[in-house]
């Protein structure tokens, strides 16, 4: 009967998680759409994203909020690592192309796997190393054209992109930690809270002028793209293998190239598709590890 279940659920799963992965693809656009700056975009999602997921933390899990004494630290660290990480990603979005921008960023797993030896003192596996190879030549692949011409914007983005994927490596060290003892719905709420403050702190967010299209899009970011998006990755997450996971979460990069492409006219050449395609096979080898 639970093998059935598992069965007869599974494909639930799978669509929770690449539905998850869809909504990601369009935050570059949604980005690209607001006239703020990376920080502050990064501040009113995880601020705005707070305060929606606040009724279900004082509803279902209103004990967590107070029994946090034992790890409030590496929570902090997870709420800066967070802030830092889309607050790269979404400058690196505004600088280069968002697919290339999106890639960038899932160097994650690859850091992940390089760093967690040192920081989890965990073994090193010899296909990590041949997974970073491979990420590092995809990485020259995608950026050829910005470093042939030079363009410091270009560069910037990239930069930027590194960085995120760096600051999303840190963040799923960190997490692994914490969840052995706090539920999912807790840690997403603390991770968003301290990411609002370090973001004010950094940006110093003032009331915008924004009109109301743009307020739409804010809140569909936060709403939708990061509380209803996440809730899918988690759900579906409890019903696929991990490593099948993280291939269908690389249906986000795809989808950020298609939307790039019918909204903002952003086209990948064949050498960038190539370069990105390196990077989505480097991703799966460290998961499949």
């Amino acid at each position: 009967m639970t093998l059935g279940m598992r069965k007869s659920t599974r494909p639930l799963g799978i669509l929770s998680i690449s539905s998850a992965a869809v909504l990601w693809g369009l935050n570059g656009v949604i980005v690209n759409m607001i006239s703020l700056d990376a920080f502050t975009i990064a501040f009113f999602r995880v601020f705005l994203a707070s305060l929606i997921l606040l009724p279900f933390m004082v509803i279902f899990r209103v004990n967590d909020l107070a029994r946090i004494t034992s790890c409030w630290k590496p929570l902090i660290l997870n709420g800066l690592l967070l802030s830092l990480g889309w607050a790269f990603l979404f400058a690196s979005m505004k600088l280069i192309p968002i697919a290339e921008a999106v890639l960038l960023n899932y160097l994650g797993p690859v850091f992940t796997a390089i760093l967690s030896p040192v920081i989890l003192k965990e073994r090193i596996r010899e296909t990590s190393v041949v997974a970073l190879l491979m990420s590092i030549l995809g990485i020259c692949l995608i950026s050829h054209e910005e470093l042939i011409r030079g363009v410091s914007g270009d560069i910037l983005g990239i930069i930027y992109g590194l960085l995120a994927g760096l600051s999303y490596a840190g963040f799923i060290i960190v997490s692994k930690k914490l969840r052995e003892g706090q539920s999912s719905l807790t840690m997403a709420f603390y991770s968003y809270v301290f990411a609002a403050i370090f973001l004010a702190v950094i940006s110093r967010p003032m009331a915008p002028s924004l009109s109301t299209s743009e307020w739409i899009l804010l809140l569909i970011l936060s709403g939708m793209n990061t509380c209803s998006a996440v809730t899918l990755y988690l759900y579906g997450l409890a019903m696929v293998e991990a490593h099948k996971a993280v291939v269908l979460t690389y249906l986000e990069p795809l989808s950020a190239a298609i939307m790039g492409a019918v909204f903002l006219e952003q086209l990948l050449g064949p050498i960038d598709i190539l370069g990105g395609a390196l990077i989505v096979i480097s991703g799966y080898i460290v998961a499949k590890a």
